[in-house]
């Protein structure tokens, strides 16, 4: 699996004013830039560029600095809806702009549901189709309407009933302005008010230590997680700990001083809105990550953890690491090989992911084939079947129950 991204630590974003009737600038709409010399988006991978987007304005330079206390229009596509636990807080801050290619099917209408549970807003730009506007409409709380096509009267007032504001886009002129403002607009984005404003952080920073992001994420998914080890590995990695301590002295988690001390840092974000940020970092800097893929992932390394479980002589956390980084190179997009020379695994893990080989590796196969189906279940008697089956379904349980609670905090 490769991707192509063209000068990868050169993006940035951009910020597009939203003002009310009374030119008060009450929000911006963020938006990805390649490069700060980019005057439009060029996306070709919608996750990789929401994540990359989102971790420049929250972690690199800070929502506080960027637009202080006014509202955050962020454009995420069907991927990113499927990954709630990646949206940045706070939530009553963002709004959550659901684009053109976001399909009305079921499952989009399930997480637009979620996220606004949560207390996020959800915009969303009116169509001329009637059944994206009786689903995704109804659920929007901020309707765009794109001022550059003809004015569709009856989809604007079949939805008027709630408490919806509309929202005139590419504004260029006073007269549009006057007309979408008689009309009853409440916002209105466009040239007129300014042009989108380009924002940097520092390019320079954006180059983690790989090594100890891999092993915090294997530390983080522990059952029980180690404040001491995760600052240990954080320690290890220049830009992670200094966002980190950045998004601890943020105002959403601020305590009226300054925190730098790295564990303390830890207790006050927690485990949920850690995992949010290492996720968030690691996609925006290492490339796009499948949501399936990480669910196989999580799902195999969690199976492989419930097979040792019987067998006092295997330890249960390096069958749950060996099932893990058996997709890590995948998810990364590095070959295996490169990925075990940056990672100080345990022996026997390395044995396992090379060459299937020591009781990690038996494990593994088993794992492995039985995702695959080819478990030879004629030469396994009915209690083995059921072991597998049982471990199968338990892990996946225990995978939805993990990526539930990313998207619970």
């Amino acid at each position: 699996m490769s991707t192509s991204v063209v000068d990868d630590d050169q993006y940035c974003i951009a910020l597009q004013p939203v003002c009310d009737a009374q030119f008060q600038h009450v929000g911006d709409e963020l938006l990805y830039r390649s490069s700060p010399q980019a005057s439009t988006a060029v996306i070709t991978d919608p996750l990789l560029a929401t994540a990359r987007a989102c971790s420049a304005a929250i972690y690199d330079i800070g929502l506080e600095k960027l637009v202080s206390n006014r509202w955050l229009f962020l454009n995420v596509s069907s991927e990113w809806l499927a990954r709630p636990e990646l949206l940045p807080t706070p939530a009553e801050q963002i709004v959550i702009e659901i684009t053109d290619s976001v399909q009305a099917d079921s499952e989009t209408v399930r997480a637009i549901q979620v996220i606004k549970s949560y207390g996020y807003r959800v915009s969303w730009t009116l169509q001329s189709d009637d059944s994206r506007t009786s689903t995704l409409g109804e659920l929007a709380d901020i309707i765009k309407v794109d001022t550059t096509r003809p004015y569709d009267r009856q989809a604007v007032q079949s939805l008027t009933n709630g408490e919806r504001t509309f929202l005139a886009e590419k504004v260029d002129d006073l007269d549009v302005f006057e007309r979408y403002k008689s009309l009853g607009f409440q916002l209105f984005q466009g040239f007129f008010f300014a042009q989108p404003k380009t924002h940097t952080a520092s390019l320079n920073t954006r180059r983690s230590n790989q090594s100890s992001q891999l092993k915090l994420i294997t530390e983080l998914y522990r059952d029980t997680v180690n404040l001491d080890d995760v600052a240990k590995l954080i320690a290890q990695d220049p830009y992670l700990y200094v966002t980190v301590l950045k998004r601890a002295n943020s105002g959403y988690f601020g305590q009226g001083k300054q925190i730098n001390q790295l564990k303390r840092s830890l207790q006050l974000l927690g485990l949920i809105e850690l995992r949010t940020l290492v996720a968030t970092v690691m996609l925006s800097q290492n490339g796009p990550v499948c949501r399936l893929t990480m669910k196989l992932a999580l799902i195999r390394a969690l199976m492989c953890r419930l097979l040792a479980d019987p067998f006092p002589g295997i330890d249960r956390e390096s069958a749950f690491t060996a099932g893990l980084f058996s997709l890590m190179d995948v998810m990364l997009d590095l070959s295996m090989e490169t990925l075990l020379r940056e990672v100080p695994l345990p022996e026997d893990v390395l044995a396992a992911l090379r060459t299937r080989s020591g009781s990690l590796g038996a494990l593994l196969v088993l794992a492995e084939d039985y995702e695959k189906m080819a478990v030879d279940m004629d030469g396994n008697d009915s209690t083995q079947r059921a072991q597998l089956r049982r471990c199968y379904l338990q892990a996946n349980e225990e995978a939805d129950a993990l990526l539930q609670s990313l998207k619970t905090s």
